[in-house]
This record gives C-alpha cells, sequence and structure tokens, in this order.
C-alpha cells in the first residue's frame, strides 16, 4: 500500500520534459556564472582605476619615461571604450551576455596598464 501511495505523489513526466527540465537548469546556471564574471570584472575594474591614478601618478613623480606613460595611458583608454560599449546592453551587472565580452576585456586591460606602471615604478625604484 505505500508504495502505491508514493507512486500517486511522484509526478509522471516523459523524457522530453525532462531533457527540457534539465536545458532550463543549466540555461539558469550559465547566466548566474555569467552574472558572476561580470560582477567580478566590474568590482575589479572599478577598484582598479583607483590603483591606476595612484601608480600612475607615482610614476610621473619618479620620471618614468613618457612613451611607458603613454603606453599606459592607451590601455586605460581602451578599458574605457569597453566599459561604454559594455553599457549599450543595459547596467553591465543585468548578466546581458553581450554585455560580458566587454567586461572581461574593460578588466584586462586595465590590468594590463596597471602591470605596466608596477613594472615601471619597479624598475626605477630598484636602482
Amino acid at each position: 500500500m505505500a508504495l502505491f501511495l508514493i507512486s500517486m505523489a511522484i509526478p509522471l513526466t516523459s523524457a522530453a520534459e525532462e531533457d527540457n527540465s534539465d536545458t532550463q537548469t543549466v540555461m539558469r546556471s550559465s547566466r548566474g556564472a555569467v552574472a558572476s564574471l561580470q560582477y567580478f570584472y566590474y568590482l575589479r575594474y572599478n577598484e582598479g582605476l583607483d590603483k591606476f591614478e595612484e601608480l600612475y601618478n607615482k610614476s610621473v613623480e619618479l620620471g618614468v619615461d613618457e612613451k611607458i606613460l603613454e603606453l599606459a595611458l592607451e590601455y586605460k583608454e581602451l578599458a574605457e571604450q569597453e566599459y561604454e560599449l559594455a553599457w549599450r546592453f543595459g547596467h553591465p551587472l543585468k548578466g546581458h551576455i553581450q554585455t560580458f565580452i566587454h567586461m572581461r576585456r574593460t578588466y584586462l586591460y586595465l590590468m594590463e596598464a596597471i602591470e605596466i606602471l608596477k613594472k615601471a615604478i619597479e624598475e626605477i625604484e630598484s636602482v
């Protein structure tokens, strides 16, 4: 009798419904992963702006070569352009897949600019 009652409580679904359910679960998980990464890139970019300004000012004070400063500024400008592109699809934290690549590039370009300045500062300070 108990098995009969349990079988009545478990909904019967077709194989197509189960496949669709699995697909929807994967899609929700993928969207969540994309949104999480976009949030990471968004936060890191905004935190990186302060770091860039700090390192840029220190680089100028230490007399880092103009070509190196220009290169760092070029990467920062690329980051800003990508950031603007990301906003074309709405707020970057809304999880739009179109925004993802731009937020990623934004972060990577700014990190490259920061790395250029760090190396230049280390080189001068090691002398």
